[in-house]
């Protein structure tokens, strides 16, 4: 069963020669003070790194985790993206790393090759200094023979994708007999995505004594099946701004037919003048066929799904990052995308659930910046799902009245409608004859009473 952070800390029962200290974090916590990254007792070379790159202030989930991760607690962090994760396990696994042992010592699995890109990145601007730590990038869509050629010079800490990493053991070219750590970032998206046998077939390629942390911006019940059984005593963590992480996100929706959500979608834009906005389809085909129609119209519009090669795909970012516009994503695709100041988010096909809700409008609204999110709703159980959602994040969407084409009332949602196909009741009696409405003389089951009456006339 996990324990909560506040059991641990209170209790002081984490404790260890980390030269990350539990109890300095919790001597912070007392003053109410943001605690900052010099005074965690740090490397020198990766406090200078984080310096360089700006970075002064660890934030509540760095705060959190970082020290019982390096006393070497299995950790399940609950935080959305965009709350400073990556270096909240980034940092203790780049400490815990032997530069002088060939092999890998931290496996970080995660859901698509965007987010395994942006980590390697983050991380390897950590390890400027330290030539020996070789960080390595394991995802398909890249050269095989290439990733093996650096896991046989050495990589220390490999971040991968459940697929290409199952292909690599399978080989025999990924060796965990030296794995100290491993790390499950944004572990719901990863079992939503069907890789659960996958994670499950690597977590018992590791030896038991091996370290676990979990990064998830939900807790579904498979999550919690997946700590119970590849957990050890896990620390639950749970980040106070989880339940507000989208106040700063206003929710809205619009209402209008099938035929009109293109149109819809240009007058939210029109409305809204984003410089940078995300908008959210279903499927690989329709991101493809609604980028197209957008282009059509003027907007400096990128398409983004699995589909595309690796090439093409970080083609795509760059152009975003740097020129802004409109991306057209699939929920998949736009998993570990690292984009700042998303100005609005759009919900062109209704999310499948309240999970990819939640993924889907956490791209705007980060780092304390206001943002909004429209959806765009067609039926009446569309407004009904939406008002769920939204209740679950303890917030609620306002219509954007002056865009909708449709009226929907939520309250009255729950009301039972007549069902228009259920057959008309039979108050015939058992036995009676039914009427005869087409004035021709009655048939009947009998042969014989048939080819009598055919006689008489």
């Amino acid at each position: 069963m996990a324990q909560s952070v506040e059991h641990v800390l209170g209790k002081d029962e984490v404790g260890g020669s980390s030269p990350l200290s539990s109890s300095t974090s919790k001597r912070q916590n007392q003053k109410g003070e943001q605690m900052k990254f010099n005074e965690m007792n740090l490397p020198d070379f990766i406090v200078r790194a984080l310096d360089a790159l700006g970075f002064s202030d660890a934030t509540e989930i760095q705060e959190q985790t970082m020290p019982l991760i390096a006393d070497g607690a299995d950790v399940v962090g609950l935080s959305q993206t965009g709350s400073g994760k990556t270096y909240a396990y980034g940092i203790p696994a780049i400490t815990c790393v032997d530069e002088n042992l060939p092999a890998p010592q931290v496996l970080i699995i995660c859901p698509t090759r965007e987010l395994v890109a942006q980590v390697v990145d983050a991380m390897r601007k950590l390890v400027v200094e330290k030539t020996l730590i070789k960080i390595q990038a394991i995802f398909g869509g890249s050269n095989m023979d290439r990733q093996i050629t650096s896991l046989k010079r050495g990589a220390k800490i490999v971040v991968g994708t459940p697929g290409r990493l199952m292909d690599h053991l399978r080989r025999k070219t990924l060796k965990l007999d030296h794995l100290k750590m491993v790390v499950l970032d944004e572990a719901d998206e990863m079992l939503s995505m069907g890789f659960k046998p996958d994670i499950e077939t690597i977590l018992k390629s590791t030896k038991p004594n091996r370290q676990m942390v979990m990064f998830s911006a939900t807790m579904p019940n498979e999550i919690k099946k997946l700590t119970a059984t590849f957990m050890r005593d896990p620390v639950m963590i749970k980040s106070s701004t989880q339940d507000t992480c989208h106040a700063s996100i206003k929710q809205y929706f619009v209402a209008c037919k099938r035929t009109e959500k293109v149109e819809t979608l240009i007058n939210i834009i029109g409305a809204t003048h984003p410089f940078v906005s995300i908008v959210f389809c279903n499927t690989k085909r329709m991101t493809d066929e609604l980028a197209h129609s957008i282009k059509q119209l003027g907007h400096p519009t990128y398409a983004l799904h699995g589909d595309m090669r690796q090439r093409e795909r970080s083609r795509t970012m760059d152009l975003f990052k740097r020129d802004g516009g409109i991306l057209v994503a699939t929920d998949v695709a736009a998993r570990g995308i690292d984009v700042k100041n998303v100005d609005i988010v759009v919900n062109f096909d209704f999310p499948n659930d309240g999970e990819y809700y939640t993924h889907r409008i956490g791209r705007t609204g980060r780092a304390g910046k206001e943002g909004s999110a429209f959806t765009i709703i067609n039926t009446a159980q569309q407004a009904k799902a939406l008002r769920d959602f939204t209740q679950s994040v303890g917030a609620k969407a306002e219509e954007y009245p002056s865009l909708s084409s449709m009226s929907f009332s939520p309250d009255d949602l729950d009301k039972k409608k007549p069902n228009r196909n259920r057959r008309r009741p039979n108050n015939r009696k058992p036995g009676a004859r039914q009427p005869n409405t087409h004035g021709g003389p009655r048939r009947t089951g009998n042969k014989s009473h048939a080819r009598h009456n055919r006689t008489a006339r």
